[in-house]
């Protein structure tokens, strides 16, 4: 099951963030209709959720006092208003219960979508899950947890539900889906919205440790950074800005890289290569420098405050046809492929999800919405139980 590992990391890492709570271990669903269901234990997991990111804002707000630990005077953070990531303003409790209810609604019509799509969790993955959450539960999770309400079939169903809800948008926009992603449209958004790039750099400067003098046998190393003779500066700006007409007039990055190592005794591949989105709001100096740079082209530039701290790097563009196939289609099936083209194939199909999920997981959002609201989907009274308030470390 594509991506299951990395779904159920983020639900194991959802729940061990819950801290305190009140209620009974009776068994309660927050939806269950036909055979689709989820336990209560989810709704009050996605209100600590909410919970938590509610807090955040609060502490963003001038009526916090950090050193205190109050807002506008209270403990209590629930009854001010708050205002989220979207500019929206609310008291903090009602946020909370509409966020923790709209995340309940939206895990319940992707789980939905899928049984309309067709589809469903193999032996292995059901599998798979309860012995991951079995063993999360047995760390010692378990006695904690159930004291709050929230059992084991909560975390699996959990786990489940986000799943089933992949699985559905992979069915969504595959070639068979309903509103099928080509290769061609995949690569022509993945041309238009991402950049390869690869890069090394040296310091020009050196570190070295001194001692501050304190008494025998304790003195405290201190490192000092000092900037390299003019004359070692002149030579890394000569030979990187070589470097880089080489790359630029068509020259293999592979080999510069090559010259670098041999020409500075270095024995250990220095350098990085990533695939990214294109940030049009990076701040980081290279990161802006590679946005800047066409395609093909290599250079160099020094960055640091100060002479002492001073780094230059050559920067290659690579360009991004070059990693169409790699991130768009893959040739060949698991089951078709074997040893290096095994892995291969996987890592391929990986990379297509992630560029997929990129380009339609705003729309697919969107469309669970509309997709709970057509279907008229909505929470057992059983929610109405639970409160933020259960949360509060201090009444």
């Amino acid at each position: 099951m594509k991506n299951f590992s990395k779904i159920l990391c983020v639900v194991l890492a959802l729940v061990m963030a819950l801290t305190v709570a009140s209620c009974s271990m009776s068994k309660q669903y927050a939806y269950q209709k036909d055979d689709v269901e989820l336990p209560i234990g989810t709704y009050i997991l996605y209100l600590q959720q909410a919970y938590n990111q509610a807090q955040g804002f609060a502490q963003k707000s001038d009526l916090y006092d950090s050193e205190k630990g109050t807002y506008d005077g209270k403990k209590s953070f629930l009854k001010m208003e708050i205002t989220d990531d979207d500019g929206e303003t609310a008291v903090a409790e009602d946020w909370i219960i509409k966020k923790a209810e709209d995340l309940t609604i939206e895990a319940i019509a992707g789980m939905n979508k899928a049984k309309e799509l067709g589809c469903t969790l193999d032996e292995a993955t059901v599998a798979d899950t309860k012995a991951q959450v079995k063993s999360f539960w047995d760390q010692g999770y378990g006695e904690q947890y159930e004291q709050y309400g929230i059992g084991m079939d909560s975390l699996i169903a959990l786990s489940n539900a986000s799943t089933l809800r992949h699985e559905a948008f992979q069915k969504q926009y595959a070639a068979d889906g309903p509103t099928p992603v080509s290769d061609e449209d995949l690569a022509k958004y993945f041309t238009e919205n991402y950049t390869s790039y690869k890069y090394f750099s040296a310091n020009l400067y050196t570190t070295t440790s001194e001692s501050d003098g304190a008494e025998e046998g304790s003195d405290t190393a201190q490192s000092v950074d000092t900037a390299l003779p003019e004359a070692e500066i002149a030579k890394y700006q000569k030979d990187f800005e070589g470097y880089a007409a080489t790359i630029s007039a068509g020259g293999s990055f592979d080999d510069v890289l090559k010259q670098y190592m041999d020409a500075y005794s270095i024995t250990e591949d220095p350098h990085t290569e990533n695939v990214a989105v294109l940030d049009e709001e990076a701040t980081d100096e290279v990161m802006q420098t590679i946005k800047d740079m066409k395609d093909g082209q290599a250079m160099t530039i020094t960055v640091g405050d100060d002479a002492n701290s001073q780094q230059i790097y050559l920067i290659y563009r690579e360009p991004i046809a070059n990693q169409v196939d790699a991130y768009t289609k893959t040739e060949k099936t698991e089951s078709e492929a074997t040893g290096d083209e095994a892995a291969s194939a996987t890592t391929s199909e990986s990379n297509r999800d992630t560029v997929l999920e990129k380009m339609k997981s705003d729309e697919f959002d969107d469309l669970m919405k509309e997709f709970a609201k057509t279907a008229g989907i909505t929470l057992s009274s059983a929610c109405k139980s639970y409160k933020p308030s259960m949360f509060e470390t201090t009444k």
